[in-house]
């Protein structure tokens, strides 16, 4: 599909259902998958406001833990936890969502740090976790007036004020420096995690027979044991949670490629292989 039919697509869809449609609803009245979202735009969000549909409401409800994973992924690229305009310009989700959420812009990072410890996964969001707490305070007058008034030996240096880097719109934002040859940084999306996995299925005992747009992305053959081989149907992610989110049948996959694995709820028969790892220990 080209970039115009997928605007035309979406502001059909829209105008069906009378409000903001989701991923799952999109794909099921359209031929939109998520490869023409992310080859034409940066994100759902970002293809929604361009079809003059804005991607709030009762159509675009989502959970907390995902609206969280969304700000502290841009917390990760900036360094620093972003403003609530910077997050409105380029983040996936409604900036106000996050207000309805934790009662102020200045209480996400409190909200993520209890979501997180509350999931017992603070070694994979270990940087952020750093980020935040070292930003702690900065973000009210309240907190810059305690931070002024420490004794000098008090101050850390990451207690100064940092220098604000400035998002530019024109420009993709890329993810951090990956570990794997033929790839400079992390996957930010789908299609990244179809790249990474098509330099690594050898190496997992994958014979790839089929891509395609439709659901499941992919069949491979799999070798289970020596000399023995089966079909299996995988599905790309690039976060597993977003497999509930797209609304995939549990029936229609064997096994779920991600980058990163945030679906603790996953059920046991459904294999999940998280690339992150798997790159990392290479």
């Amino acid at each position: 599909m080209t970039r115009k039919q997928v605007l035309a697509s979406l502001k059909r869809c829209a105008r069906k259902l009378r409000r903001t449609p989701m991923m799952a609803e999109i794909k099921r009245m359209t031929k939109i998958t998520d490869y023409f979202i992310h080859k034409h735009f940066a994100n759902l969000a970002h293809a929604l406001r361009e079809a003059g549909v804005e991607p709030r409401g009762v159509g675009h409800r989502l959970d907390t833990v995902t609206l969280l994973e969304d700000w502290a992924h841009l917390t990760r690229t900036l360094g620093r936890p972003p403003s609530f305009m910077e997050y409105r310009r380029v983040g996936q989700f409604g900036a106000n969502s996050f207000i309805n959420r934790c009662g102020a812009w200045s209480r996400v990072g409190e909200r993520f740090r209890a979501v997180i410890r509350e999931s017992k996964r603070e070694s994979e969001w270990a940087d952020v976790l750093a980020i935040v707490a070292s930003w702690e305070g900065q973000t009210t007058a309240e907190g810059r007036r305690k931070m002024e008034n420490r004794r000098p030996g008090e101050r850390q240096m990451h207690d100064e004020p940092q220098p604000r880097r400035k998002i530019r719109l024109d420009r993709p934002i890329y993810g951090p420096p990956a570990k794997l040859a033929g790839l400079r940084n992390e996957p930010t999306n789908e299609a990244g995690v179809m790249y990474v996995f098509g330099r690594v299925a050898d190496k997992l005992g994958f014979e790839v027979e089929r891509i395609q747009s439709a659901f499941p992305d992919c069949e491979a053959l799999r070798e289970v044991a020596a000399g023995k081989w089966q079909r299996v149907k995988i599905e790309f992610e690039h976060a597993s949670r977003n497999f509930v989110d797209h609304g995939h049948a549990m029936d229609g996959c064997d096994i779920i490629v991600c980058w990163v694995h945030n679906w603790p709820e996953c059920p046991e028969e459904m294999e999940v292989i998280e690339l992150r790892r798997v790159v990392r220990g290479m």
